[in-house]
């Protein structure tokens, strides 16, 4: 994406430097490309944010996921380990 962001902007700028074009509108011109490149980024950033964010809850979800399993997982084998203590001890 920001590949091609700067490939926009340096195409925009040639094409702006090649145009016969009077200066004040040349100026117009370098800054309205300017502004929707501004535009362009400040969306693209925004994006990558969100983005980010929702990685980061999706991730921290799946880890409290992860450690209750663990959790209930770990119980079950201490009940186990009870009761095979418990059964030497008794003999059966």
């Amino acid at each position: 994406m920001i590949g091609a962001l700067v490939g926009g902007a340096v195409g925009a700028t040639v094409a702006l430097l090649y145009a016969p074009k009077k200066g004040k509108r040349f100026r117009e011109d370098i800054s309205d490309t300017i502004e929707d490149l501004s535009s362009r980024f400040t969306r693209l950033v925004k994006h990558a944010k969100e983005s980010g964010e929702e990685l980061i809850h999706d991730g921290m979800e799946k880890g409290d996921e992860l450690v209750h399993e663990a959790y209930k997982k770990a119980e079950g084998l201490i009940h186990e380990a009870d009761r095979i203590i418990n059964e030497a001890r008794t003999g059966g």
